[in-house]
């Protein structure tokens, strides 16, 4: 993994992406079908990501997993994106902007203690 430098780093995004697609795909593409295993595994990989960082993680009554990094304030700044993808779906379909935002938590928590709180969100079934 590359080291925290307080900076963003698009290439560990893109190898992340890479690794996702090894894990939940195949020759027909993106496996990641809400509610199955596949799916499971993907979003099980991302709390992984996740629990590398000061963020607290929960799952809420409808199946969408929160990441929130405290900020001095209870105002939140909301990422978004879903991991899960319709089947055969292209390798970015819906992880795309989940493991940026990943990438974009990373920056902000290796600031210290935001402004704002921080929440990033892995929309459960958005497909």
């Amino acid at each position: 993994m590359a080291q925290d430098t307080g900076e963003l780093q698009p290439q560990r995004t893109v190898a992340e992406l890479a690794e996702l697609r090894a894990l939940t795909g195949n020759d027909d593409g993106a496996q990641r079908v809400a509610w199955t295993d596949t799916w499971a595994r993907a979003r099980q990989w991302m709390r992984e990501k996740l629990q590398q960082l000061p963020v607290d993680i929960s799952v809420d009554a409808a199946g969408n997993q929160w990441a929130t990094l405290r900020g001095k304030s209870e105002r939140a700044l909301l990422i978004g994106g879903h991991i899960d993808s319709v089947p055969n779906g292209g390798w970015l379909d819906g992880c795309l902007n989940l493991v940026a935002g990943l990438e974009v938590l990373r920056r902000i928590a290796a600031e210290g203690t935001p402004p704002v709180t921080v929440r990033l969100v892995d929309w459960a079934d958005e497909e």
